[in-house]
């Protein structure tokens, strides 16, 4: 017999802005347990993406 594949996802992750202007990531359950601490912020879906800062040096001929 088949089996379906399950997938485990994470839970729901959100950014909350605090007063320093800086972000600070929370859980859905945080959110929906102590909704006064987060009232009046600003309050972002977490991206799924992550970026990597990649430098390198290129070689020039000087003339």
């Amino acid at each position: 017999m088949a089996q379906k594949k399950t997938t485990v996802k994470g839970e729901k992750k959100y950014w909350v802005v605090t007063d320093d202007n800086q972000y600070q990531e929370v859980d859905h359950d945080d959110l929906m347990k102590n909704p006064m601490d987060y009232v009046g912020k600003k309050i972002f879906d977490k991206p799924p993406f992550k970026y990597e800062l990649v430098v390198s040096l290129k070689r020039t001929k000087n003339d």
